[in-house]
């Protein structure tokens, strides 16, 4: 079991260098090639494309965990299952087209990507995307499902890294012999069919007794399934929205000519996010199996771990990063884009706010808090365009203070609130739990004060602050648990990444 978790965790981290490479080799050559206009717009389109694809996103996912639930007792129960969502992915194919043609008609698609491309042309690529979906694309990602049971998961995370690869190349090759847009759709389709069709032979050596699958099950039953993944579907979509609307809204009323800075920028500021998954991802696990044994202390000194060393790597990595982050972005860019630094830092301190939420709202996602975790999606998608649509006069400054109160009030009020009801945290504890915070307040200060342009001197004189609260989070964490974190980081950096025999 452990085994087979380190080498899970092994593929994963295969997979985040590979899609940290996806972004930072694609996003320059893509501007070499297109025009800021056309790389906008498949920027949009595409996010629309994610967004309406949480139909089916929700329904694998349903799908994946009813499967599971059954497979070991009930083998062709499990297969009817299968069987019935081919069926259903005909329908949710229709219901994404269906969408795009009212998003056409309504006038809304027009309004939400502002180019000089026509919406004719964003509709039919959209279609275009849908129909692969529909016919090929879809299946594939409810039959990776099946290989979490057998102890294959990180087949899961081989086949995307492929797939992202594919993906790349696509994108770099259509942007080399400047092809339209709706010929490149046309190419996505072909490739990504050939793609998901040579899969199955993969998963028909791998767990031959689920084939062919496609002919168990039925119509009847793969509705009633569909019905039962609207919470899912409902959850997934919040969540998409609170990433991918950002990009709409910069879309509608900045324009596409801006997202690519705006995607480039969050690109690299990402890079932040793979190093929090790295720590977070050994933790999970944990997290869940002292919930069990009621161990709630151990949980919360695991907290503080996670948000010192998250802290750390991430506030010195982002602020050594103002020396040279220009001269970086300009030779990443190849001078295609100018660099904000007020975007930057806006964006920096967000994800530091992020991060402090992140395991708080992952420890309630575990223990599912199903009516917590979709409320509070709901709460930071509708404080975001309630202050978004309140500062539009503001342009990309009133987005961006849209994106901060909504994560600071979601992250450092609402969460640890409903968590301190979990744990029973004393006053007395409070403090050393929100030091993380008060360590990114003082950050997106320092960030400010040095937009503004104040003296270097009196930035290095209030950067003494935090080490501080720092030095006094690293005293509130156990020696044990100090010893565990890094046996398990050890543990994880050195994941053989051998070839294993097939599963039958």
């Amino acid at each position: 079991m452990i085994k087979s978790l380190f080498k899970s965790f092994g593929y994963k981290t295969v997979q985040t260098v590979v899609l940290t490479l996806y972004s930072f080799l694609l996003i320059p050559i893509l501007l070499n090639y297109w025009e800021l206009k056309v790389y906008g717009a498949w920027i949009a389109l595409f996010t629309i494309f994610n967004l309406i694809q949480v139909i089916e996103f929700g329904h694998a996912t349903y799908i994946g965990n009813q499967f599971n639930a059954i497979v070991k007792e009930n083998t062709e129960k499990a297969k009817k299952v299968l069987g019935s969502a081919l069926r259903a992915n005909f329908l949710t194919g229709f219901i994404q087209i269906t969408i795009v043609f009212l998003l056409f008609k309504s006038g809304f698609l027009k309004f939400l990507l502002d180019t000089d491309i026509s919406d004719k042309t964003i509709a039919t690529v959209l279609t275009i995307l849908f129909l692969y979906r529909m016919l090929a694309g879809s299946f594939r990602g409810i039959i990776v499902k099946i290989l979490n049971p057998f102890g294959l998961i990180y087949k899961s995370f081989q086949f995307a890294t492929w797939e992202r690869i594919i993906d790349f190349f696509i994108l770099v090759i259509a942007a080399i012999t400047d092809i339209t847009l709706i010929q490149l759709a046309i190419v996505w389709f072909i490739v990504k069919s050939v793609y998901s069709i040579g899969l199955l032979f993969i998963f028909k050596r791998l767990l031959p007794d689920f084939f062919p699958w496609w002919k168990c099950g039925n119509f009847k039953l793969g509705i009633e399934n569909f019905k039962n993944s609207i919470p899912f579907i409902f959850s997934n979509f919040l969540e998409r929205l609170r990433n991918d609307g950002i990009v709409l809204i910069i879309s509608a009323f900045i324009g596409t000519t801006f997202l690519p800075l705006f995607v480039a920028t969050r690109a690299v500021v990402n890079f932040g996010l793979k190093i929090s998954e790295i720590i977070l991802n050994p933790l999970s696990p944990e997290i869940i199996n002292l919930y069990v044994k009621n161990k709630l202390n151990k949980i919360l000194d695991i907290f503080n771990a996670y948000w010192f060393s998250t802290g750390v790597l991430l506030i010195s990595g982002y602020s050594v990063s103002l020396f040279f982050i220009n001269d970086l972005f300009t030779f990443w860019t190849n001078g295609k884009l100018s660099f904000n630094l007020g975007l930057y830092s806006a964006l920096v301190v967000i994800f530091l706010i992020q991060n402090y939420g992140k395991i708080i709202f992952t420890f309630f996602i575990a223990i599912n808090k199903t009516k917590l975790v979709l409320t509070t999606s709901f709460l930071r998608v509708l404080i975001f365009f309630s202050v978004a649509f309140a500062s539009m006069q503001y342009g990309l400054y009133g987005i961006l203070l849209a994106m901060f109160f909504s994560e600071l009030l979601v992250n450092t009020f609402w969460l640890p609130y409903h968590s301190f009801k979990v744990f029973s945290i004393k006053k007395s504890n409070k403090l050393l739990y929100m030091l993380n915070v008060c360590a990114v307040l003082c950050v997106a200060m320092l960030f400010y004060l040095n937009y503004v342009g104040i003296s270097f001197w009196v930035l290095i004189l209030l950067s003494t602050l935090l080490p501080l609260f720092f030095y006094y989070q690293y005293r509130g964490i156990s020696k044990t648990t100090r010893s565990w974190l890094i046996k398990s980081l050890k543990e994880l950096s050195v994941v053989p990444l051998k070839k294993q025999d097939n599963v039958k």
